[in-house]
């Protein structure tokens, strides 16, 4: 299977080959020449993945994954772009990246990856980030100065970019089998998907709040793709292109339909008919 793999070489430090070897006390007087450390300073990054077997294969990266990241710079973190790929993944590639938690290979076509980075300046200079393009365009949100859910305590920084360690502790709707408001989840088709075979679909669950629930994700999904497989996982924040919102990514295929929040009302309704139906039958036979 070719499958181009994501570069490592961010945070790696280059090793340089020394002629001699340096006492400490040499090494320390360059270093404070120099102004650097004596000793290295090192960061890590950690993501915690948790899977869960049926009919449908999922895999859900924790997003209170610590990774370190400058709190005292006004700066923001540049934007994530993953290595386009000329691979298209089947659904067995996509199950087993998911299932073993190496998410870093998958990418979006060479086209694809150009089509999105325009796009992302395009949307930069009229609504000052992508992610404000989506807030107000895609999910019909209020611009993040405006939103009350857009606080340092529901994931996002005062930089706009998402809190790695921050997690609201709002939760989302009791039942996700029911309809929900768009507003506040909804599932989109992703503008630009990864490089995936005919057939196979990328969707996108935006939520305005952490979803850290694996089985209500689950059962959110099964409701609104009935008769589809699907796959889902959630990309850890050094991987993450949108930050400052929280996202769920989903493969699925099949023949059913995807509902949307209005398909769902419609379904209830039509369920409670059914219901009220039986009583009254019931009532009759009586």
């Amino acid at each position: 299977m070719a499958v181009d793999l994501e570069p490592t070489t961010s945070n790696v430090p280059t090793m340089h080959q020394r002629q001699q070897p340096e006492t400490t006390v040499e090494f320390r007087k360059k270093a404070l020449a120099l102004n650097i450390p004596s000793t290295p300073n090192t960061t890590s990054t950690t993501t915690s993945v948790n899977t869960s077997n049926n009919s449908n294969t999922s895999a859900s990266s924790n997003p209170d994954a610590s990774t370190s990241s400058p709190t005292s710079s006004p700066m923001k973190q540049p934007l994530v772009f993953k290595k386009p790929t000329k691979h298209q993944f089947t659904w067995s590639e996509l199950s087993k990246m998911v299932a073993s938690k190496d998410l870093t290979p998958m990418g979006r076509s060479e086209a694809v990856q150009e089509a999105y980075q325009r796009a992302i300046k395009r949307r930069t200079k009229k609504y000052g980030s992508p992610d404000e393009y989506i807030r107000q365009r895609i999910l019909h949100w209020p611009p993040a100065e405006q939103d009350s859910a857009s606080t340092p305590s529901s994931g996002a920084s005062s930089d706009g970019n998402e809190s790695s360690t921050s997690c609201s502790s709002i939760s989302p709707p009791s039942s996700p089998t029911g309809p929900v408001d768009p507003l506040e989840i909804t599932l989109k088709k992703n503008e630009f998907p990864y490089s995936v075979k005919p057939g196979i679909e990328h969707w996108l669950i935006w939520s305005r709040h952490p979803l850290t629930d694996e089985v209500w994700i689950r059962r959110y999904l099964e409701e609104r793709l009935p008769g589809r497989d699907y796959l889902f996982f959630i990309n850890p924040p050094e991987l993450r292109s949108v930050p400052s919102i929280f996202h769920v990514q989903v493969f699925t295929k099949g023949e059913g339909e995807v509902l949307d929040e209005g398909d769902m009302e419609v379904k209830k309704e039509v369920q409670e008919a059914a219901q009220e139906a039986a009583r009254i039958a019931s009532g009759l036979d009586e």
